[in-house]
């Protein structure tokens, strides 16, 4: 569970029916309504009215902003703290990149401030440097960016963010999971399917084949409603155990 007892961690993903996350591969809706797209993905999030937003930087590379940051030299960071650039929107959105590999041009992602998490051995004093002249936002997840307990701890006690909206990417997803750092998970399921194997899921915890990522943990059902145009949303809590 999260360090910070006062911090909660909620995942809410939309999926099709065998769980694939590229909506763009799916079957057309059937509405017998013809409700049309039922957009209840992001009626969902505005609902949880997290403090932040967690994104992988595949999925802002796809989504957001596909400029690679490129510098001649590669610094090694010698300190390496938080810094709390301008915020100008009420909540913010953290990304999860160890190496600082995405140009951004400002501080803003959508209609969030931006912030960027970071590896300390990983990421480069450049990096930084670019971060700061454009008032970006950073923390650090320990020396190669996967220690997601050191940087959600960072998120509450450095910039007061208690309610945490994780919106992976399935290889986030799985590292959270592995982790054992998620609360509850939101689950909007698309009545439709996608069918091909290799094609991104819902959690995708890079592991061994014997590694078991949701070990420990069991799901307990919350809600369950059938909300419109067949689209079902979920909600479970999750229990932590000893093995």
């Amino acid at each position: 569970m999260v360090t910070t007892p006062s911090q909660r961690v909620i995942c809410l993903m939309e999926s099709s029916v065998d769980g694939r996350i590229d909506e763009s591969r799916w079957s057309v809706l059937y509405s017998e309504k013809g409700e049309g797209d039922p957009d209840v993905y992001y009626e969902t999030q505005k609902k949880i009215r997290a403090d932040v937003f967690v994104l992988g930087v595949n999925t802002v590379k796809r989504h957001y902003c596909s400029d690679e940051f490129h510098s001649e030299s590669h610094t090694k960071v010698e300190n390496p703290e938080p810094f709390l650039g301008i915020r100008s929107h009420s909540k913010m959105t953290a990304v999860f990149d160890s190496k600082g590999s995405v140009a951004y041009k400002d501080n803003n992602l959508g209609n969030t401030t931006l912030m960027v998490i970071l590896g300390e051995d990983t990421c480069s004093q450049e990096y930084l440097d670019y971060l700061r002249e454009r008032e970006i936002s950073y923390t650090f997840a320990g020396k190669d960016g996967n220690d997601i307990r050191k940087a959600l701890n960072s998120l509450y006690s450095d910039f007061g963010l208690r309610k945490v909206l994780l919106s992976g990417g399935g290889k986030i997803n799985g590292s959270f999971l592995k982790q054992g750092l998620i609360d509850e998970l939101y689950l909007v399921i698309y009545p439709g399917v996608d069918g091909l194997t290799g094609v991104g899921s819902i959690f995708e915890y890079e592991g061994k084949p014997d590694d078991k990522p949701g070990k420990g943990q069991s799901l307990e059902l919350i809600s369950c409603e059938v909300v419109r145009a067949g689209v079902v949303r979920l909600r479970y809590k999750f229990h932590f155990y000893s093995c």
